[in-house]
């Protein structure tokens, strides 16, 4: 979810991977911020067609619980990920079917438990992750994220400006597991297989 609106807006934001969630859940109770937005499950669809051409691109287009497409462009920023991020609401109709009436085709599928919080402007997602684990986000005005993150006690936590993917990728490599969806069915299959 981004926190500074819908529509046409650059997206700032920096991962913190591996953090306490419910240690920064308490910091960010103890400082007055709002819960905007429930611990849920989201379910992403990344597209692309069969070159890839997206991908080598760095963009994205993203189809987020069946009604909200979102394509991302990278935007050059030396510290924080930024990207150019314009995101439509579909109330109705058959989305993945006009995406792949234009070729583009689903290439990977992930899911999260999320929850979004507002401290003081800055937009904080908490999030539960299949085989990566938990990553908070930070997302706002640059000039107050490395601020936020003291605040909530991750200054000593990895940061990312990667993407879901990139992350889960480096998981793939680093375990030498087969890649494909990062979904929590396949890492509770990948985990029966492990145990086998």
């Amino acid at each position: 979810m981004c926190a500074m609106g819908r529509g046409n807006s650059v997206e700032v934001e920096l991962k913190y991977v591996g953090a306490d969630l419910g240690e920064v859940r308490r910091r960010l109770i103890e400082a007055g911020a709002r819960l905007e937005g429930e611990r849920s499950l989201e379910t992403n669809a990344v597209f692309d067609d069969e070159a890839q051409s997206l991908r080598s691109a760095e963009k994205l287009l993203r189809l987020r619980n069946g009604d909200e497409l979102t394509v991302k462009i990278p935007v050059e920023d030396e510290k924080y990920k930024s990207r150019r991020e314009i995101t439509v609401h579909i109330a109705d109709g058959p989305i993945e079917e006009v995406l792949e009436g234009l070729d583009f085709r689903p290439t990977w599928r992930y899911e999260k438990y999320r929850e979004g919080w507002d401290l003081d402007g800055m937009f904080v997602t908490l999030d539960e992750m299949p085989f990566v684990g938990p990553v908070v986000e930070i997302e706002g005005d640059r000039e107050k994220i490395d601020q936020t993150a003291e605040r909530l006690g991750l200054g000593d936590v990895p940061t990312s400006t990667g993407n879901y993917r990139s992350l889960y990728d480096a998981y793939v490599r680093e375990h030498g597991l087969e890649p494909g969806d990062m979904t929590f069915a396949a890492e509770a299959t990948g985990r029966d297989r492990a145990r086998a």
